[in-house]
C-alpha cells in the first residue's frame, strides 16, 4: 500500500467513526446550503457517493487543535466557558464551537482560504452562528449576548485571521429555522443549490442517481464550427496554465518570503505591508439609517467554458 493510500484510508475510517458523521438530525452546518441535499436526508435516502475528505479533515484538525489549547489554557483560569456542546431544539442540533457563559459569548471557528476572506462572512455563516446563538437559550442553558465567527485561512498565517462579531438576533436565527421548514414541506425534491458537477461529484454524499446535477438546464447544441471548438480548447489550456503559473508563483513566493535586499544581478526585493480592502460598514449604515441603500451596476456576461 502507498504511503498516500494508507494516509486517506486511515482518514476515511477515522471520518466514519465520528458521532457527526452518524448524526441523523439536520445539523445548523447544513442550513441555508443546499436544499436537495437536506431534502434527501429528510427522506432517509441512502449516501452513495464517496467524497473527498481531506478539507473538512483539515477543518476538523483545526478544531479538535483549539478545543485542546483552550483546555489547556483554561487550567490557568481564563475564564469560564463551554468547548464543543451539543445542543438540539425542534429538530435541529448543533455542536457550538465556545460558549463564554459570563459575557453570553457564542464562539465559531471557521476555516477557509485566503481568496474566499473578502466574501465572509456569508448569509449562511451569520445564520448559522445565530443558530447556536438560539438553540442555547431555546433550550434554556444559557442567555447568549453575542455571536463571533472568526475565520482562520488554511493557506494564510495569523495576520490574516479575520473577526466578525454582531448582537444575538434571534430574527436572523428564525430565518435559517423558516428555511429548514420550506424544505420539509417540500413534497418533491427541489433542484440543486446550483450546478458544478466537479464540485458536487467530489464533495456531495447524494450525488448520482438521486442527484445528478440536473438543478440547471446544461447546454445541448452541438457546435458543428471547427474554429469555435478551437477557441474552446485554447479556453481551457490557458486556464490550466494560469493555474500552474499562479502555483507555481506561490511556491516561489514561499521562498522569498521574510528576504530582502538586491541580487547580484540587480534584482531588488522588499515586503510592505499594505492595508486590508476597505468597505462600507453596512451593519453600522443600517442602525444609524434604518436600512442600507444600495446601487447597482450595469449587469454583464460570464463566460463559463468546462469539459
Amino acid at each position: 500500500m502507498q504511503i498516500n493510500e494508507m494516509l486517506v484510508k486511515a482518514l476515511t475510517s477515522y471520518d466514519k467513526s465520528r458521532e457527526r458523521s452518524k448524526q441523523k438530525e439536520i445539523g445548523v452546518s447544513q442550513i441555508g446550503g443546499c436544499r436537495r441535499a437536506v431534502w434527501l436526508q429528510l427522506q432517509g435516502t441512502p449516501k452513495e457517493n464517496q467524497t473527498l475528505k481531506l478539507p473538512a479533515l483539515m477543518g476538523t484538525a483545526i478544531h479538535k487543535m483549539i478545543e485542546e489549547a483552550l483546555l489547556a489554557e483554561n487550567q490557568n483560569n481564563w475564564t469560564d466557558y463551554w468547548l464543543e456542546q451539543e445542543f438540539e431544539y425542534d429538530g435541529i442540533k448543533g455542536h457550538v464551537d465556545l460558549y463564554i457563559p459570563e459575557v453570553g459569548a457564542v464562539v465559531d471557528w471557521k476555516t477557509t482560504k485566503m481568496r474566499n476572506l473578502d466574501y465572509f462572512p456569508s448569509e449562511k455563516q451569520r445564520w448559522q452562528v445565530q443558530l447556536y446563538a438560539w438553540l442555547i437559550e431555546k433550550t434554556g442553558k444559557g442567555n447568549p449576548q453575542t455571536v463571533t465567527l472568526v475565520a482562520i485561512p488554511r493557506d494564510g498565517d495569523e495576520r490574516q485571521i479575520k473577526v466578525h462579531t454582531e448582537q444575538y438576533n434571534p430574527e436572523i436565527a428564525e430565518l435559517g429555522v423558516k428555511w429548514l421548514r420550506e424544505v420539509q414541506d417540500m413534497t418533491t425534491p427541489p433542484a440543486p443549490e446550483r450546478y458544478a458537477a466537479q464540485f458536487c461529484k467530489f464533495y456531495c454524499s447524494y450525488f448520482g442517481e438521486n442527484c445528478g446535477g440536473k438543478g440547471k438546464e446544461q447546454p445541448t447544441e452541438t457546435i458543428e464550427d471547427s474554429a469555435i471548438t478551437s477557441a474552446a480548447e485554447r479556453y481551457l489550456e490557458i486556464n490550466k496554465q494560469i493555474a500552474q503559473l499562479e502555483s507555481e508563483k506561490d511556491s516561489v513566493k514561499a521562498q522569498l518570503e521574510n528576504v530582502t535586499g538586491v541580487t547580484p544581478s540587480g534584482i531588488k526585493i522588499s515586503w510592505a505591508t499594505i492595508n486590508g480592502r476597505k468597505s462600507i460598514d453596512e451593519e453600522a449604515v443600517e442602525k444609524a439609517l434604518g436600512e442600507v441603500p444600495y446601487k447597482y451596476g450595469e449587469p454583464s456576461m460570464r463566460l463559463t467554458v468546462k469539459e
